[in-house]
């Protein structure tokens, strides 16, 4: 077993014993992983801050085979996440992002752009930049980066283009993976029908956040609330529950 470096932000830390702590890292090499911090819960401990969660830290451990526990031998700080002591939605935003990562994402799974797309979503936050869109950003390029994106363009049944409705508005099967067209919609649950303004803010996010620029893009106040409930929904039907932290993002919302 050798040694691994690699840089890495805690997603999840649970204690394990009076002294030591088990901890999940996304890591910009190895993806996943989930170690065993020996000595991490006392006073004095060799890790100091560098496992505060949402920290950035270069990190040394050992993978372990089969299913056990990777063992953490090192950890030094980068950066830590600053903006949860001025502003609380900032904060549930920056657990949201980890909590999407630790449910998706598979223990060393190599995701690299997963991980430059975390650390630079949580600079942006600790920037103070828009949550809302850093949200909505990091969540169309996750979901793009697994190959899960839902499709805003053409039907996710037929695959032909879909139009909106004489109302101007449109149906979203959260289950099929994105609109759908007259013809598709017998049969699928989970149906939402949104606002062109939602979907015209999902097109532009989409193409848009690829810059890295959330500047040039906006999500109308209109359409604030559509945006969470299509991505909430979306989000829990590929993995069959609400993630926890969804309950804390309502000011994303307004």
């Amino acid at each position: 077993m050798t040694a691994e470096k690699t840089e890495a932000i805690v997603i999840r830390t649970v204690p394990w014993s009076e002294t030591s702590s088990i901890v999940t890292l996304f890591t910009r090499d190895f993806g996943k992983i989930t170690a065993v911090a020996k000595g991490a819960r006392r006073l004095k401990s060799p890790f100091e801050t560098a496992l505060d969660l949402l920290a950035k830290s270069h990190v040394v451990f050992i993978a372990k085979s089969n299913d056990a526990l990777d063992l953490l031998t090192e950890a030094k700080l980068i950066r830590r996440f600053r903006s949860g002591q001025r502003a609380l939605t900032q904060l549930y935003c920056g657990y949201y992002l980890a909590e999407l990562v630790h449910v998706f994402t598979e223990n060393h799974m190599r995701l690299p752009g997963v991980f430059e797309s975390l650390d630079e979503s949580l600079v942006k936050l600790d920037e103070m930049h828009h949550p809302a869109k850093i949200v909505l950003a990091f969540e169309l390029k996750f979901l793009s980066q697994l190959g899960h994106l839902p499709t805003f363009e053409l039907c996710a049944g037929c695959g032909h283009f879909v139009e909106s409705d004489p109302g101007g508005t449109y149906l979203f099967g959260a289950e099929a993976g994105g609109l759908l067209c007259s013809g598709c919609l017998p049969g699928q649950r989970s149906v939402l029908r949104i606002r062109s303004e939602t979907v015209d803010c999902f097109r532009e996010a989409i193409v848009e956040s690829e810059s890295k620029n959330e500047d040039t893009w906006n999500i109308p106040t209109i359409s604030r609330e559509e945006v969470r409930i299509v991505m909430e929904r979306f989000l829990c039907s590929l993995v069959d529950r609400r993630l926890r932290l969804m309950d804390f993002l309502d000011d994303l919302r307004r």
